[in-house]
């Protein structure tokens, strides 16, 4: 056997254009707006849901509260990283390559390839929604 097929995972990138920048801005601002609908609506159900356990006992309010702290703190976590990246995202210079995450690929090892270049793998490069690159990492190949 000369050569064997292998699965080898593959970085998927981004350049940050003027678009995509703007792109994720909105929808980052609208995913904060979302949470925060939801905090407002937890926040009305939450008065309701305590006046209902009021009725059944000291009990019943405290694990409603509980509950419902644990609730609202969820979402107001969830709240401030997303204000965080989209202050990474409004500092990140236009041009910055963005990790994207990973797909999987096959591919071809023969006898007598450089097992460090098989190691190092490849990556895409996509800028305004199209595949513009594929390359080593650190732009070798």
């Amino acid at each position: 056997m000369n050569s064997i097929s292998i699965r080898q995972p593959v970085a998927v990138k981004l350049v940050l254009t003027e678009d995509t920048k703007r792109e994720i801005v909105k929808n980052i601002q609208q995913a904060i707006g979302q949470v925060q609908i939801e905090l407002e609506q937890l926040d009305f159900q939450s008065r309701r849901a305590l006046d209902e356990a009021a009725k059944q006992g000291q009990g019943a309010v405290e694990a409603i509260t509980a509950r419902l702290e644990e609730e609202h703190n969820t979402r107001t976590q969830k709240r401030e990283e997303m204000m965080q990246q989209l202050s990474q995202i409004q500092q990140t210079a236009i041009g910055e390559e963005l990790p994207q995450g990973q797909v999987e690929t096959t591919i071809e090892v023969n006898v007598g390839d450089s097992w460090l270049q098989v190691l190092q793998g490849q990556e895409i490069i996509i800028k305004d929604g199209v595949v513009s690159e594929i390359r080593r990492p650190g732009g070798q190949d």
